[in-house]
C-alpha cells in the first residue's frame, strides 16, 4: 500500500469514526435520564440555572456550599442532552492549585496527579445522573477534563462531518486562582455554539497574587460587564445548602475578627 492510499484510509476512517459519532449523538447519548432527588433548593439555583442557559458565558462569584459547580453541570448535561443545542462535549478545568501547604512531588503519570483535583465534578455529576451514566459519558469522551496550563492552543469544539460546528460546554470552576492572562487564555479559547461557565470565590484565594494585582475572576467581572451574551450571578452566604449550620460559621470568617 503506497504511502498515499494509507493517508487515504486513515481519512476514510476518520469520516467514518465522524459519522458513527454523529448518529450517536443523535439516538443513544440523549437517552440518560436524570435522577429524580437532582431539584433546585432554592430560587437562587433555579435563577443561575436560568442565566447559564441564556447566556454564552456566565461568571458566577459566591460563598461555598451554595451549589455553583452542580447546577453548572445539571445546565450542562440539559444542553448535552437537548439536540437543538448542538453540543457535544462537556469540559473541565480549574487551576492546580493547593491548599495551604505543598503536598510536594505526586505520584503517577499526568492524569494520575492531576485526578484528585477534579474529583468534585465526579462526584456531583453522580448526585445528577448515577455512577453508570457518568462513567458511561465519561468512556466515551462527553465529559473530559483538562488542566488549565495545557488549554493554549486549542479550542472548545469541533466540527461534524458536514463541516457544522459542534460546541463545548466548559466550566471552569475554582478560578478565583487564575491571574488575568490564564482568564483571557481560558475565554479566548471559545469556539462556536460553545458556552463558558467561570465559578468562583473571592474569599477563598489559594494562589499568591503580586500585592495589588487581581485575580482572574475578579478582573474579568469588572473588564465584562455590559457585553451582550454574557451573565454575571452572585451568591452570599445566607444561599449556603450544603449544611444550613454552616452559614453563621462561613459569615464568621468572612468577617475580621476584633
Amino acid at each position: 500500500m503506497s504511502k498515499r492510499q494509507r493517508v487515504k484510509k486513515t481519512v476514510d476512517q476518520e469520516l467514518e469514526e465522524m459519522n458513527q459519532m454523529d448518529e450517536f449523538l443523535k439516538t443513544q447519548l440523549r437517552s440518560f435520564q436524570f435522577k429524580v432527588n437532582c431539584k433546585f433548593k432554592n430560587k437562587k439555583q433555579k435563577d443561575l440555572y436560568n442565566t447559564i442557559m441564556s447566556n454564552r458565558i456566565t461568571f458566577c462569584s459566591g460563598a461555598a456550599g451554595t451549589g455553583k459547580t452542580l447546577i453548572s453541570l445539571m445546565a450542562a448535561l440539559d444542553c448535552l442532552k437537548d439536540k437543538s443545542r448542538n453540543i457535544g462535549q462537556i469540559v473541565l478545568t480549574k487551576p492546580i492549585v493547593e491548599i495551604g501547604k505543598s503536598l510536594g512531588a505526586m505520584p503517577g503519570d499526568l492524569n494520575e496527579k492531576t485526578l484528585q483535583y477534579f474529583t468534585h465534578f465526579y462526584d456531583n455529576l453522580i448526585k445528577i445522573i448515577g455512577s453508570y451514566q457518568t462513567g458511561y459519558l465519561k468512556e466515551n469522551n462527553f465529559i473530559k477534563e483538562t488542566v488549565l496550563n495545557f488549554v493554549r492552543g486549542s479550542t472548545f469544539g469541533q466540527y461534524n462531518s458536514n463541516g457544522e460546528p459542534i460546541g463545548s460546554f466548559c466550566i471552569f470552576d475554582e478560578s478565583q486562582n487564575c491571574t488575568v492572562t490564564e482568564m483571557k487564555t481560558f475565554i479566548s479559547r471559545m469556539g462556536e455554539n460553545s458556552k463558558l461557565v467561570i465559578l468562583g470565590d473571592i474569599d477563598q484565594i489559594d494562589f499568591k497574587f503580586a500585592k495589588g494585582e487581581k485575580c482572574g475572576l475578579e478582573d474579568a467581572i469588572d473588564r465584562l460587564k455590559g457585553v451582550d451574551g454574557i451573565g454575571f450571578f452572585e451568591f452570599d452566604e445566607s444561599d449556603i445548602v450544603r449544611d444550613p449550620f454552616l452559614i453563621e460559621i462561613m459569615k464568621r470568617y468572612k468577617n475580621p475578627t476584633s
